[in-house]
């Protein structure tokens, strides 16, 4: 209804008015009732004088109050004296003047006030419109930076693997040339116990450093981890994490093979060594539970569990929270997901989840 009237154009509507008003008009005539019936007359004045405007409502509050004047004379209420009848008519013509200005200013306030929500709502899209494009980019730069990261961690871990080579193969083998010829010294001069003391005391200095040169190669790459892949690593990291600590572990292994490239085992393998890095600084724990497996949707699933104190509130939020950052990025990069859970008190969980390009039944 109301888009019909606003379609219109104005002598339109004003014929609009005036037609209802006579259609009042001769409904109060035939009716006769004694009740006053202006209210009714509001109704074509209220239109007229929102859609129309002012001057168009005070023409027409004119006509009903000669309307009105006419339906008093002409006995459609019976008799009543002229004077009265011009006496109500002003006075009806006097309320729906004000009828009119107040009907014009709710007019222009409700205009004034579409204005504001029109600028507000241009306003609010193009703040969002802005913030969308802010999200884009924020987006796009997080992208870049994750596949920098990755690029980053992959470079990392081939120059790990280039130098754990070297120092195991070339420092490894070059101490133990120096053992050799220390030993044979030793059986050199057998005869000499002061000489063979201090080459036996070299002998054991040599071993320690033998057993230095292997821990520092393996830190930097197991070798495990390139030569029979991500779960004979890892199951070396639980035996040599027990053997350290004291803590018992619980290791259960999928029961299919998979394939995964050697960036993601790295990754993978890094996490868990946060993990367990964490939990021997931090949790207090006794025993720790680890589960690797393979769900329906083609995911390799890592859980280490442990039964420690937990992290504290807003850990995560803290400065020193950029190891789980971290393992949160590797686990990203490879289009994975890293999950973390604690109470303080009853533990921490950590769960890691990264598609499989293959999957085997043993």
């Amino acid at each position: 209804m109301q888009k019909i009237i606003t379609n219109m154009n104005k002598p339109v509507r004003m014929l609009v008015g005036v037609f209802l008003l006579f259609l009042m008009g001769f409904i109060d005539y035939i009716t006769g009732r004694d009740v006053a019936f202006s209210i009714f007359y509001l109704i074509p004045i209220f239109l007229v004088a929102w859609y129309s405007g002012k001057r168009d409502g005070i023409v027409l509050a004119f006509l009903s109050s000669v309307v009105w004047f006419l339906v008093d004379t002409m006995g459609g209420k019976g008799n009543i004296i002229e004077a009265v009848a011009i006496w109500n008519a002003l006075v009806r013509f006097g309320i729906f003047i004000i009828v009119v200005y107040l009907v014009s200013t709710l007019r222009r306030l409700h205009n004034e006030l579409e204005e504001k929500v029109a600028d507000r709502t241009a306003d609010l899209t193009l703040e969002i419109s802005e913030r969308e494009k802010t999200e884009r980019e924020l987006k796009r730069t997080t992208e870049k930076l994750r596949q920098l990261t990755k690029r980053v961690q992959v470079i990392r871990e081939e120059e790990n693997k280039i130098i754990a080579r070297e120092i195991h193969d070339e420092l490894g083998q070059a101490l133990t040339a120096i053992k050799i010829d220390v030993a044979w010294l030793s059986k050199r001069y057998s005869n000499d116990e002061p000489i063979v003391e201090s080459l036996f005391t070299i002998l054991n200095t040599i071993d320690e450093t033998i057993k230095t040169v292997r821990k520092i190669s393996t830190r930097l790459r197991p070798r495990l981890l390139d030569e029979l892949g991500l779960i004979p690593a890892i199951e070396w990291q639980v035996k040599e994490f027990q053997n350290r600590t004291g803590i018992n572990c619980s290791l259960i292994l999928p029961e299919v093979t998979f394939d995964l490239s050697s960036q993601a085992s790295s990754a993978i393998f890094r996490i868990f060594q946060e993990a367990i890095t964490n939990i021997t600084r931090h949790s207090s724990a006794t025993n720790v539970n680890i589960e690797i497996s393979v769900n329906s949707n083609g995911a390799l699933i890592m859980l280490v569990k442990d039964n420690g104190i937990g992290l504290p509130e807003n850990y995560l939020s803290k400065e020193h929270s950029l190891g789980i950052m971290g393992m949160q990025e590797r686990a990203y990069s490879f289009g994975g997901k890293f999950i973390i859970e604690s109470t303080p008190g009853k533990g921490t969980k950590v769960q890691v989840k990264v598609p499989l390009t293959k999957i085997k039944t043993t």
